[in-house]
């Protein structure tokens, strides 16, 4: 049986799939050998991990651990406790049992959620015991909340940060509401989370489908939901007043909630970041390259002819070998550089046609001429950008998923900014609106005094009790 440009995943699937024990023969063709080779795979329950990196950023004995957690499957709360407990070990063995874990960055950013129970279970580490940490309500749903009932095994004294981004749903959202409104940690980011506060159940229906649907809605411990999202029963005949409507919960409809500390925070929007920090945003020609797979083509090539060394790094000549690679795809028909643009430059170009603005529709083909050279130009413009992407492609054929990991938060800014924010008690207190907040020469801190503060904070100091 051998597989073609047609056949379906599903197919493919079904026939390597079998019982736990037994194992099934691959014949495959890779880049750089030749002919074809056939492997022999064992078959076994295989259970993807949620933590995909437990590390330190900077120094072990400066105490600053780093958790990227990427789902919610059953056993996350489990792996996060052991990933707590290891960085607490090896700090207090890095400083020679002077301290413990000094500060902790929980990384949620793209995790798209998973189970409640397992995002109680995550929240119970971080949380004080007998806390609240989410209530669920529904038409003919039970009101149930769940609370947690052990000691958090994170020392109260270390201060936590929780990275979001518009990719941080669902379960994820339970996790950063419950140390947001619990006063428990910061949570940082470049503005909102994705503002799903829906409970879903799962029912399995014939021919191998299934239907999912909303059962109730989820409050974070402040009482506010944070769902994004109305939707309400439409009716009429066109297609923009269907059965069903949905739109966003508007600025003037949000309401305000306090956290334990008194600050003010909003329901009706996702998760917003107390300490905002922009995200890097990537260039038209690198969101180009990375949706095309030419990077992974091009490191295909380069493994063929080249060795992997220590301390490997994308020089100049490798650089200059993947602009002729990009430049000679393009002139195959490849790829298309302009491929963000191609769409509505062609339906501007058919609307002027139809319109008989001939003259017009000839600026349209300058236009496309102009953006391409913009986009070649853009090759050293984004040159440190683009060689750390291809330096990813060909390290990803060598290295497993967690030291790319690593290797790519030495150079995020955001975590950067989380971790320095958690070494900089002053600041971490004042966002929380500890009280008697001091800094390293004891003097107080005043929200409104620190220009590092963003005014569109996810959370701030409230007087009206």
């Amino acid at each position: 049986w051998r597989i073609d440009p047609g056949t379906p995943v599903e197919a493919v699937r079904a026939r390597l799939r079998g019982e736990p024990g037994t194992s099934v023969d691959i014949t495959i063709e890779r880049d750089g050998v030749e002919g074809e080779n056939t492997l022999s795979i064992p078959r076994n329950v295989i259970q993807v991990r949620d933590v995909k990196l437990t590390t330190f950023i900077g120094k072990p004995e400066d105490g600053i651990g780093y958790i990227q957690l990427s789902g919610f499957a059953a056993n996350a709360g489990n792996e996060v406790r052991r990933s707590i407990f290891a960085l607490q070990q090896a700090a207090e063995e890095a400083s020679g049992g002077e301290h413990s874990l000094q500060g902790l960055v929980l990384d949620l950013r793209g995790n798209p959620g998973g189970l409640l129970t397992s995002a109680v279970d995550v929240s119970s580490l971080l949380v004080p015991k007998g806390s609240e940490i989410v209530s669920a309500k529904g038409r003919g749903f039970p009101g149930v909340s769940y609370r947690s009932r052990v000691d958090p095994i994170l020392d109260p004294k270390t201060k936590l940060a929780v990275l979001i981004n518009d990719s941080t749903a669902s379960a994820a959202e339970i996790v950063s509401g419950a140390v947001q409104d619990l006063d428990v940690g910061v949570i940082v980011g470049s503005g909102r989370s994705f503002g799903k506060g829906l409970v879903q159940n799962v029912e399995e229906l014939p021919f191998d489908t299934a239907l999912k649907f909303t059962v109730a809605k989820y409050y974070t411990p402040s009482g506010r939901c944070i769902q994004s999202t109305n939707y309400k029963e439409g009716g009429g005949l066109g297609s923009s007043d269907g059965k069903y409507q949905a739109s966003k919960v508007a600025e003037k409809d949000k309401k305000m909630f306090y956290t334990t500390n008194g600050r003010e925070v909003k329901d009706g929007g996702g998760i917003l970041a107390d300490y905002k920090v922009p995200a890097p945003k990537a260039s038209a020609l690198e969101v180009t390259l990375l949706r095309s797979g030419i990077i992974s083509d091009f490191a295909s090539e380069w493994s063929k002819s080249h060795q992997i060394t220590n301390n490997f790094e994308v020089d100049d000549a490798t650089y200059r070998d993947f602009q002729n690679f990009v430049m000679q795809k393009q002139k195959e028909g490849d790829i298309k550089l302009d491929a963000l643009y191609a769409r509505p430059i062609e339906d501007l170009k058919k609307a002027l046609t139809i319109s008989g603005y001939q003259g017009s529709s000839k600026e349209v083909d300058q236009l496309r001429a102009n953006i391409m050279s913009e986009m070649r130009k853009d090759f050293d413009k984004y040159r440190k950008d683009i060689k750390e992407d291809i330096g990813v492609g060909i390290l990803s054929r060598y290295l497993p998923e967690s030291m790319l990991i690593e290797r790519s938060i030495k150079s995020d800014v955001q975590v950067a900014a989380a971790a320095n924010l958690v070494s900089n008690e002053g600041k971490f207190n004042a966002l929380l609106a500890r009280e008697n907040t001091v800094d390293a020469n004891n003097n107080k801190i005043a929200l409104s005094e620190d220009d590092n503060f963003d005014k569109d904070t996810g959370a701030k100091l409230s007087l009206k009790w």
